[in-house]
């Protein structure tokens, strides 16, 4: 994932950028969803992992490549909207997957990097946009990537669905997720959906 964004200022994923209203906040793609986990659903989500390493390992090949379109965000308070086109590339390298992504908003460009990997029987991913690092747990679930913070209190706060969609002949990265802020008038949900479309392999360069 670059996947990964939250909200305390900068977060990141999968995937991804997200933008606080009245804050204006930045995170980057590789990241994001909207439905709620259930108590029982965390516990299954952190315990069932180890039993679908090989499953997962070849799931996160599927991101490898150059991916191109953009995200959108939403302030379900404030009305807030904002579309921004976006472009990841991803490669998996010594066991994980990394990736970058880019981004240009409203703040100007955007940059984040991301590995994700298996460790004590879990995905995580981490991503890395200047100075601020997040961390996530996810899941195989209905056909993709569900992604949560690696503080299980923030589970109901922020979460991400990261899945591959197959239309004619053409492979896209679907996102979707939103994040939890505080404003003035109480508790709102920042949206984000994220539509990419992985490009065709750039030919190799002609060897002399």
């Amino acid at each position: 994932m670059i996947k990964g964004a939250n909200l305390s200022c900068a977060k990141l994923s999968v995937n991804f950028h997200t933008l606080c209203a009245l804050r204006f906040i930045s995170i980057l793609t590789y990241l994001l969803f909207v439905f709620r986990f259930a108590p029982i659903f965390l516990v299954f989500f952190v315990s069932s992992f180890a039993l679908q390493a090989d499953e997962v390992v070849d799931y996160l090949k599927g991101y490898q490549g150059r991916w191109v379109g953009d995200f959108t965000v939403h302030s379900t308070a404030t009305g807030y909207s904002q579309t921004f086109p976006v472009e990841q590339r991803f490669w998996w390298k010594d066991g994980q997957l990394h990736g970058i992504s880019v981004s240009d908003t409203d703040l100007g460009i955007q940059t984040a990097k991301a590995r994700t990997f298996i460790q004590d029987g879990q995905l995580r991913s981490e991503v890395i946009q200047d100075e601020t690092k997040e961390s996530f747990v996810g899941v195989l679930h209905d056909e993709g990537i569900v992604w949560i913070p690696a503080k299980l209190e923030r589970a109901t706060d922020y979460q991400m669905k990261e899945v591959f969609v197959e239309k004619e002949g053409v492979r896209r990265l679907h996102t979707d997720g939103f994040d939890s802020y505080v404003y003035q008038d109480g508790l709102a949900h920042l949206v984000y959906r994220g539509r990419l479309v992985l490009q065709p392999e750039e030919p190799a360069s002609p060897t002399e």
